[in-house]
């Protein structure tokens, strides 16, 4: 029995479940947009608390390590908050 063909169909459809939904004051967000504003803040955090310790040198070229930064935090706020549920 050759079980490859049905394996990804199977796990295509455990991942289809929707995306979750956050209620905030009624009104339903969708989870990536607040894992985007989450990535936006702990950027911003991150870049300021850096610049104060004096270790913003770790952060150049910005145009590299700032959306690789934002990326970061988006993605592991996403996996750590909702792709658990």
């Amino acid at each position: 029995m050759n079980i490859l063909p049905t394996l990804p169909t199977l796990l295509a459809l455990i991942k289809c479940s929707g995306s979750p939904l956050i209620d905030v004051g009624g009104a339903y967000i969708p989870s990536w947009l607040v894992c985007m504003a989450l990535g936006i803040l702990g950027t911003w955090l991150s870049s300021v608390v850096l610049e104060r310790l004096e270790y913003g040198n770790l952060l150049h070229p910005h145009g590299i390590m700032i959306p690789a930064l934002f990326a970061l935090i988006t993605l592991w706020s996403w996996l750590f908050y909702f792709a658990a549920r």
